[in-house]
Protein backbone atom coordinates (compact mmCIF):
# COMPACT_ATOMS: atom_id res chain seq x y z
CA UNK A 1 0.00 0.00 0.00
CA UNK A 2 1.42 3.68 -0.50
CA UNK A 3 0.08 6.66 0.96
CA UNK A 4 -1.28 9.38 -1.26
CA UNK A 5 -0.47 13.04 -0.26
CA UNK A 6 -3.06 15.65 -0.87
CA UNK A 7 -1.96 17.54 -3.64
CA UNK A 8 -1.87 14.60 -6.34
CA UNK A 9 -6.21 15.34 -5.77
CA UNK A 10 -5.68 19.03 -5.77
CA UNK A 11 -3.94 19.28 -8.89
CA UNK A 12 -6.23 17.06 -10.34
CA UNK A 13 -9.26 18.78 -9.57
CA UNK A 14 -8.26 22.01 -9.97
CA UNK A 15 -5.27 22.71 -11.84
CA UNK A 16 -5.51 21.23 -15.04
CA UNK A 17 -2.84 24.26 -15.99
CA UNK A 18 -0.10 23.29 -13.83
CA UNK A 19 2.90 21.85 -15.24
CA UNK A 20 3.01 18.27 -13.41
CA UNK A 21 -0.98 18.11 -14.50
CA UNK A 22 -0.26 15.97 -17.46
CA UNK A 23 1.81 13.38 -14.87
CA UNK A 24 -0.31 14.26 -11.95
CA UNK A 25 -3.27 12.84 -14.75
CA UNK A 26 -1.39 9.92 -15.88
CA UNK A 27 -1.01 8.80 -12.21
CA UNK A 28 -4.78 9.28 -11.44
CA UNK A 29 -5.49 7.32 -14.00
CA UNK A 30 -3.68 4.92 -12.87
CA UNK A 31 -5.14 4.38 -9.03
CA UNK A 32 -7.63 1.40 -9.46
CA UNK A 33 -4.64 -0.22 -10.36
CA UNK A 34 -2.50 0.63 -7.00
CA UNK A 35 -2.94 -0.26 -3.72
CA UNK A 36 -3.79 3.59 -2.76
CA UNK A 37 -5.12 4.93 0.38
CA UNK A 38 -5.47 8.36 1.80
CA UNK A 39 -5.22 9.11 5.47
CA UNK A 40 -8.44 10.26 7.29
CA UNK A 41 -6.12 13.65 8.38
CA UNK A 42 -5.48 14.08 4.64
CA UNK A 43 -8.89 13.45 3.24
CA UNK A 44 -9.93 16.30 6.22
CA UNK A 45 -6.97 18.56 4.67
CA UNK A 46 -8.12 17.87 0.99
CA UNK A 47 -11.56 18.99 2.18
CA UNK A 48 -10.62 21.78 3.37
CA UNK A 49 -8.42 23.04 0.78
CA UNK A 50 -11.44 21.73 -1.69
CA UNK A 51 -13.94 23.94 -0.16
CA UNK A 52 -13.62 27.16 -1.25
CA UNK A 53 -14.09 25.82 -4.90
CA UNK A 54 -16.26 22.99 -4.58
CA UNK A 55 -20.72 22.54 -4.33
CA UNK A 56 -21.76 21.77 -1.21
CA UNK A 57 -23.20 18.30 -2.56
CA UNK A 58 -19.66 17.72 -4.28
CA UNK A 59 -18.04 18.40 -0.89
CA UNK A 60 -20.19 15.84 0.80
CA UNK A 61 -19.23 13.54 -1.54
CA UNK A 62 -15.36 14.13 -1.13
CA UNK A 63 -15.92 13.82 2.80
CA UNK A 64 -18.16 10.67 2.54
CA UNK A 65 -17.50 8.86 -0.38
CA UNK A 66 -14.29 9.70 -1.41
CA UNK A 67 -13.64 6.19 -2.91
CA UNK A 68 -16.40 6.86 -5.48
CA UNK A 69 -14.45 9.92 -6.75
CA UNK A 70 -11.60 8.26 -6.50
CA UNK A 71 -10.01 4.65 -6.29
CA UNK A 72 -8.22 5.20 -3.27
CA UNK A 73 -9.43 3.96 0.07
CA UNK A 74 -9.45 6.01 3.61
CA UNK A 75 -7.51 4.90 6.22
CA UNK A 76 -8.89 4.82 9.87
CA UNK A 77 -6.94 6.95 12.32
CA UNK A 78 -4.14 4.21 13.39
CA UNK A 79 -4.18 3.50 17.06
CA UNK A 80 -7.84 4.67 17.20
CA UNK A 81 -9.38 1.87 17.52
CA UNK A 82 -10.30 0.18 20.56
CA UNK A 83 -7.87 2.26 22.74
CA UNK A 84 -8.61 4.63 25.80
CA UNK A 85 -8.94 8.31 24.46
CA UNK A 86 -6.76 9.77 26.66
CA UNK A 87 -3.48 7.14 26.18
CA UNK A 88 -4.61 7.32 22.42
CA UNK A 89 -4.24 11.20 22.40
CA UNK A 90 -0.83 11.13 24.17
CA UNK A 91 0.91 8.65 22.66
CA UNK A 92 -0.34 10.55 19.05
CA UNK A 93 0.46 14.36 19.69
CA UNK A 94 4.15 12.93 20.83
CA UNK A 95 4.35 11.11 17.39
CA UNK A 96 3.32 14.21 15.57
CA UNK A 97 5.28 16.11 17.75
CA UNK A 98 8.44 14.28 16.83
CA UNK A 99 7.86 14.95 13.06
CA UNK A 100 7.15 18.77 13.48
CA UNK A 101 10.61 18.52 15.60
CA UNK A 102 11.58 17.79 12.29
CA UNK A 103 10.89 20.43 10.63
CA UNK A 104 7.72 19.68 9.22
CA UNK A 105 4.00 21.04 9.06
CA UNK A 106 1.42 19.63 10.81
CA UNK A 107 -0.05 17.95 7.74
CA UNK A 108 3.02 16.40 6.30
CA UNK A 109 3.98 15.34 10.09
CA UNK A 110 0.73 13.44 10.52
CA UNK A 111 0.84 12.49 7.18
CA UNK A 112 3.91 10.75 8.11
CA UNK A 113 2.73 9.15 11.76
CA UNK A 114 -0.01 7.63 9.62
CA UNK A 115 2.55 6.32 7.20
CA UNK A 116 4.95 4.93 9.17
CA UNK A 117 2.58 3.44 11.87
CA UNK A 118 0.32 1.73 8.81
CA UNK A 119 4.15 0.60 7.56
CA UNK A 120 3.23 2.04 3.84
CA UNK A 121 5.47 1.19 0.82
CA UNK A 122 5.89 4.61 0.63
CA UNK A 123 4.62 8.11 0.45
CA UNK A 124 3.40 9.29 -3.09
CA UNK A 125 4.09 13.41 -3.03
CA UNK A 126 4.78 15.91 -5.40
CA UNK A 127 6.44 17.90 -2.63
CA UNK A 128 9.25 14.83 -1.59
CA UNK A 129 11.39 17.89 -0.07
CA UNK A 130 9.18 17.74 2.60
CA UNK A 131 9.36 14.22 3.53
CA UNK A 132 12.99 13.03 2.60
CA UNK A 133 15.40 12.47 5.19
CA UNK A 134 11.93 13.25 7.71
CA UNK A 135 10.97 9.22 7.51
CA UNK A 136 12.40 6.30 6.61
CA UNK A 137 10.04 5.04 4.19
CA UNK A 138 10.92 6.00 0.20
CA UNK A 139 9.53 9.07 -0.64
CA UNK A 140 8.02 9.03 -4.72
CA UNK A 141 6.75 11.69 -7.27
CA UNK A 142 3.52 9.96 -8.88
CA UNK A 143 5.83 9.66 -11.94
CA UNK A 144 8.63 8.21 -10.18
CA UNK A 145 6.27 5.91 -8.28
CA UNK A 146 4.76 4.57 -11.93
CA UNK A 147 8.52 4.59 -13.38
CA UNK A 148 9.13 2.44 -10.33
CA UNK A 149 6.73 -0.15 -10.80
CA UNK A 150 6.28 -0.26 -14.43
CA UNK A 151 3.27 1.83 -14.56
Amino acid sequence: MVLLDSNIFIVDRFFPRDSLYPQNKEFVGQLASIDAAVSAFTLLEICGAASFRLSADELNDWLFRFGAVYPAYILDVYGLKGNEGEAWWRTFVEQVAANIAKKMTFGDALLTREAECYQVEAIVTWNTKDFIGRTHLSVLTPTGFLRQHGS
